[in-house]
């Protein structure tokens, strides 16, 4: 599935370095199928031009694991708001892009309040409210390298250079 495909069956538009990085075409493994990645993983986590294939928390969704991470967030949002008054403003979207090794969930938060969206982590097992992980998606993933950093990425290394 390509990138406007995703964005026509969501109804959103992803952010614009988002676009910016999958035009050079280092998101291309996202494009693929579950049955290509598990076949062809190797490939894409030795491949240094890839999107975020570094030691850091998040590792983001293939484009057609989206719908369902979609799901299963409805799914915790209505668990979490059984038995309260809080529910999710109807002016907000929630988009899941990827997740860290304890399956909490990256999202994309759009709002009528913000041309962009920013970037939480919703929590699958904690009834707080969602850390805010980027005001943008240029800051997440400057945070995302910083990670990487402190994960003992190797600066020099042609990864780390790429990303």
């Amino acid at each position: 599935m390509k990138l406007a495909e995703l964005e026509k069956e969501l109804g959103v538009h992803f952010p614009k370095a988002f676009h910016r990085i999958y035009e050079t075409g280092a998101m291309k493994w996202l494009e693929m199928s579950k049955e290509e990645i598990t076949a062809n993983r190797e490939e894409y986590i030795n491949d240094s031009k890839a999107f975020l294939m570094l030691d850091c928390s998040c590792e983001l969704y293939i484009f057609d694991k989206i719908s369902e991470a979609i799901d299963d967030l409805k799914e915790w949002i209505d668990e979490q708001e059984k038995g309260t008054d809080i529910t999710l403003s109807e002016d907000i979207t929630l988009i899941p892009f990827g997740q860290n090794g304890g399956g909490d969930l990256y999202c994309f938060l759009y709002s009528s309040e913000t041309e962009e969206p920013m970037v939480i982590l919703y929590c699958h097992d904690e009834y707080g409210n969602p850390s805010i992980e980027g005001h943008d998606f240029d800051e997440f993933i400057y945070i995302q390298m910083l990670d990487a950093v402190a994960n003992e990425e190797d600066i020099d290394g042609e990864h780390f250079k790429e990303n």
